[in-house]
């Protein structure tokens, strides 16, 4: 008897796996061999499809949840198809125009920014969209102004060079005239731009030590001011919109106490925030050692929390200027459509740096465009 030749067979395998997986995504029923046999066109006997689904099945891509079901994947069947996947699907042009509308002349706070990016990536993706801000001590700064509000009260507002803005009141010891507002004004951005803040306290601290006389009377204040300089802008640090979208379609879920701990990990927010961060170190790192940002995707049990076993989360990076600043994604069943939510997450990556981009930008220069 003639053995079949071992590439021709993996070939078999692949085209098979491919074929179940991307119909499981859109019809969420289990696939049985005949519905192979009769819609796939893989020119493959009944006999041979059967064959291929117990080997796939034997190797861990497959499970059959019933003994007289189709096949379903399994994460390892999963992580094949997204490994695979040859021609990623780009986004229709309706959807980059709607995204574009969505993005044009925008050149708001960098939360504002965010938030509404968590929103279209839900919107788009029918999954929860999301978005994890830049954590502040990284942050380089770009302005620091402070205004009289009369008496002895004044309000600090702060700028960074990712665009994050924040303000707060502070209620001083004394009454601050005009002339000293401006020249702390004036001594404070000498020494802040482009650093980061814990950057900014140790410089200043040593700084002001050496200050000329008619700074001496605000040095208390000063202290104050960067006392609180780190926490007062440091910002939210998920972004999540759509979480309904996720729990609503939580058919894969064996009970419902796996539901319940997935709907208090997405409210709390801290330890879903926590894995990102650990993912965009990852990244960071790989930027560092000279790799480009990539789209990852996590899939069940890769993710490392449990309560995301059956989920996939597909994430990348996004930058201000040169720098790595920020994760976002989308998290969704395993069955989204891969091709695509990749697409869409490399897409909305890049639009946010673009928008942000402009933060660095000089009052008479142009923000320059990302290549599409």
């Amino acid at each position: 008897m003639r053995q079949l030749d071992p590439q021709i067979a993996q070939d078999r395998k692949r085209r098979v796996l491919q074929w179940v997986v991307q119909n499981y995504i859109h019809t969420s029923r289990p696939i049985a061999s005949s519905i192979i046999a009769e819609e796939a066109g893989l020119d493959l006997s009944s006999a041979t499809i059967r064959s291929i689904l117990s080997e796939l099945e034997q190797e861990g891509y497959l499970v059959q949840p019933h003994t007289s079901a189709g096949r379903v994947p399994t994460d390892r069947g999963y992580r094949f198809f997204v490994d695979y996947l040859e021609n990623v699907q780009r986004l229709a042009s309706g959807e980059k125009e709607q995204i574009e509308k969505q993005y044009c002349n925008r050149l708001e706070e960098l939360d504002r920014v965010l938030a509404h990016t968590s929103r279209l990536l839900s919107t788009v993706s029918h999954s929860a969209g999301l978005v994890l801000s830049p954590r502040s001590e990284a942050q380089g700064l770009k302005r620091l102004e402070l205004i009289g509000l009369g008496g002895n009260r004044v309000l600090a507002i702060i700028v960074t060079k990712a665009g994050q803005v924040r303000h707060w009141p502070l209620q001083l010891s004394f009454v601050p005239n005009e002339a000293r507002l401006r020249a702390l004004n004036r001594f404070l951005n000498e020494h802040l731009e482009g650093k980061s803040i814990r950057e900014v306290r140790s410089l200043l601290a040593e700084q002001l030590e050496q200050a000329e006389r008619e700074m001496r009377e605000l040095q208390d204040f000063a202290h104050t001011l960067l006392g609180e300089l780190e926490s007062a802008v440091e910002p939210d640090e998920l972004f999540l919109d759509g979480a309904t979208s996720v729990v609503a379609r939580a058919e894969e879920f064996e009970d419902t106490r796996e539901i319940h701990s997935l709907v208090r990990v997405l409210e709390e927010r801290k330890v879903l925030a926590d894995m990102l961060q650990e993912q965009f170190r990852k990244q960071l790192d790989a930027a560092k050692a000279g790799g480009a940002p990539t789209v990852r995707v996590m899939i069940g049990g890769e993710n490392t929390l449990p309560e995301l076993k059956h989920l996939s989360l597909v994430t990348t990076t996004y930058c201000a200027g040169d720098r790595l600043v920020g994760l976002l994604g989308i998290l969704g069943t395993k069955r989204m459509e891969y091709s695509r939510m990749m697409s869409l997450v490399e897409y909305m990556g890049r639009i946010v740096s673009r928008s942000l981009e402009a933060w660095d930008v000089e009052p008479e220069g142009k923000p320059k465009r990302i290549p599409r």
